[in-house]
């Protein structure tokens, strides 16, 4: 039979245990450092304290007239439609724009952009106008009409 193992604080490493066991997250972080103190309780209470106020809400009420925007739910159908769109195109389409519906759209609305948006198909090519001319025509003969 065979003994068991005893850990004690002379035979076994925690730190090198948990090193061995625990998640390494190696990808760059996304959180903004910057904003560290804004969002630290201990500032915030210090300067409730010496002003008597809370910090301000970052984006204040705006007001004016959003009548022709719609409704929210016609809004994301729009937005729905669109990445369906989006995602119908080619595969190597899609890869040029990072697979980002919104950098198709920046790139198409930058207007020197627009030939190779045409020749990708992405636009429509400019019809080439007609160059039919009108003739004079002139009636020969009796051009005197009477009415009945």
């Amino acid at each position: 039979m065979k003994t068991p193992f005893l850990r004690t604080p002379y035979n076994y490493d925690r730190d090198a245990a948990s090193n061995e066991s625990g998640l390494h997250c190696e990808d760059a972080t996304l959180t903004q450092q910057h904003f560290k103190d804004e969002t630290d309780i201990n500032n915030i209470l210090r300067q409730f304290n010496i002003t008597g106020l809370l910090p301000e809400q970052p984006l204040s009420p705006r007001y004016g007239d959003f009548t022709g925007i719609g409704d929210y739910h016609s809004a994301m159908n729009a937005v729905i439609a669109a990445e369906d769109q989006f995602m119908a195109l080619p595969a190597n389409l899609r890869a040029r724009f990072e697979n980002d519906p919104a950098q198709l759209i920046d790139f198409i609305s930058d207007e020197n952009n627009r030939s190779e948006a045409e020749k990708l198909g992405l636009l429509e090519l400019p019809k080439a106008e007609s160059t039919v001319t009108l003739l004079d025509v002139t009636v020969l003969g009796d051009t005197n009409i009477t009415k009945s």
